[in-house]
């Protein structure tokens, strides 16, 4: 268990409502960090998606065959440029 700080006021609002629920403050607390963190996931989770349909619909013209020639024509030429480095040093 873990101990928190809050205010003298949210402390009053968090019992008042403890009582309402018929439960303990502490339960009040971990139930709204746990809607809290949910609607934080929930928020990342959408902007992930929407970050995938972009990419989805930038890639959507090309065949996977392309796609797949241009990241391994990528990875040759980050190669390459490795090995140049490594034979000026």
């Amino acid at each position: 268990m873990y101990t928190i700080a809050v205010s003298p006021e949210m402390y009053t609002v968090l019992r008042q409502r403890a009582q309402q629920v018929r439960t303990s403050p502490d339960k009040v607390v971990e139930e709204a960090l746990r809607v809290y963190f949910g609607r934080e996931e929930q928020a990342w989770q959408h902007a992930f998606e929407g970050l995938i349909a972009k990419v989805q619909a930038r890639t959507l013209p090309h065949s996977s065959a392309e796609i797949e020639a241009d990241i391994t024509a990528a990875a040759d030429e980050v190669r390459e440029l490795r090995r140049a480095r490594r034979r000026t040093d």
